[in-house]
This record gives structure tokens, sequence and C-alpha cells, in this order.
């Protein structure tokens, strides 16, 4: 049985072997997953108008963050600030309380010296007024000596001495009252005083010494008075009540 030939069918006619489909139609090819459509190329101008959105946005942010920044140093700045400026403003005050202090002081000398000048000036003006008028009127004079002559328990030897300038005019002014002193002259009697001189005193008649010696009396009282004044008128700033803290 060689030489065989293989079974063959004539055109249009389907081998048995071969399955026929269950439709009268072709079949469909089975369907494809949706793909993602493909991105649309986006031009130079949209591209900067993102990025300047992005930019301006970025801007935002930073300067938020940079107040937020100021904010928090600025009050931190000002609480210290404050604190510094409390501390300095007490530390001027307490000078300011030193320096009035120092004035006061010096103020006090000041009118010290001034008072002291005033009372020395009004010394030597008393002294110059009493000088003047018994020179001008030596009556005067004679009239205190005979007045104080008269205080004496003893005057039936009594006598007048005065300087050798001033010997005639208390002459003749001793001759014309009705004293019965005797007028010597003495070098050791300034010009314009005497010594009533008795048995048991010797007392100097000098106005000018006297006014001296009252003044330097009166001026300590004077001066003291006037810095009780001078303490009361100053009136310190922790002695006022009226200062609210």
């Amino acid at each position: 049985m060689t030489g065989m030939k293989p079974l063959s069918f004539p055109q249009g006619v389907n081998s048995p072997e071969e399955k026929k489909s269950h439709f009268p139609f072709a079949s469909t090819p089975p369907a494809q997953p949706d793909q993602p459509p493909a991105p649309r190329p986006v031009d130079s101008a949209t591209r900067m108008k993102q990025l300047e959105v992005m930019l301006q946005e970025a801007q935002g942010r930073a300067e938020i963050v940079e107040k937020e920044a100021y904010d928090k140093a600025y009050l931190a700045g000002e609480k210290a600030g404050m604190a510094l400026g409390k501390k300095r403003a007490e530390q001027i005050l307490e000078s300011l309380e030193v320096s009035l202090q120092d004035v006061e002081g010096s103020l006090t000398s000041i009118e010290q010296a001034f008072a002291e000048a005033a009372m020395d000036i009004a010394r030597h003006i008393a002294e110059k007024i009493i000088g003047s008028a018994i020179e001008q009127d030596q009556a005067k004079l004679l009239q205190i000596a005979l007045h104080a002559a008269a205080q004496l328990p003893d005057t039936s030897a009594l006598r007048i001495a005065v300087s050798s300038d001033d010997y005639a005019s208390f002459k003749r002014l001793l001759d014309e009252s009705e004293s019965i002193a005797i007028l010597t002259a003495d070098d050791s009697t300034a010009s314009g005083s005497c010594r009533i001189v008795s048995e048991q005193q010797d007392i100097l008649i000098d106005p000018i010494a006297a006014v001296a010696i009252y003044m330097e009396q009166l001026t300590p009282a004077m001066l003291n008075e006037m810095s009780q004044r001078s303490e009361k008128n100053i009136q310190r700033p922790e002695d006022d009540d009226t200062i609210v803290d």
C-alpha cells in the first residue's frame, strides 16, 4: 500500500474534524482594556502662568511665616524693652533723688552763706549808723553815759574818760549839763566811746561795740530760724502723700 496519497476535499467542503462556529457570523476579537488618553501638550505661556501662580503662593506663605516671626520677635523685644526701660527709669529716679538731695544741700549751704553775709552787712550798717549818729551828735553819747552813771550806787567821785579827739566837744556838753562828773582825756578810749569811772566801777560805754555784740548774738538765732523755714518750704518727694505709684 505504498504510494498512498493523503485524503483531500474539494474547495468549499470542510473536513469533518474542523469544528463549526455556534453562530452564523464570524467571531469578534476580544475587547482591549481602556487606555488613558495621551496628555495634551502644554504650551510655554500656560506653563509660565502656572509657575507664576506657584511663585505667588510660595511668596504668600513666606510672608505669613515672616510676619509670625516678626510678631513673636516684636513681643519678645517689647517685653525686654519694657523691663529695661523700667529698670532704667528707676535708675534715673534714684539719680534724680540723689541730685535733688545734693542740690538741697547746696541750696542750704548757699542760703546759709547769704544769710551770714546779710547779717554781717546788717551789723556793719548798724555800726556805721550808730557811729555816724554819735559823731554828728555827741550829746547822745553823753546822755547814755550819764544815764549809766545814774545807776551806780556812788556817784560822788564820778569821772568820765573820753578820747583826746572827743575831749573838747564833751567838755562843752558837760559844762552845759548839770552833772558834777569830772571829764578826763584817755588815749586808750576809742573815739565815739567813753568810760564811766567810780571808786567801785569802770564801765565802758561803746554803742558801736554794743551793736556788734548784739548782732553776733542775734546772728545764730536768725540763721537757725531761716534754716527751719527753708526746710519747711522744701518738700521731699517721699514726704508728699499725694504722689501715686
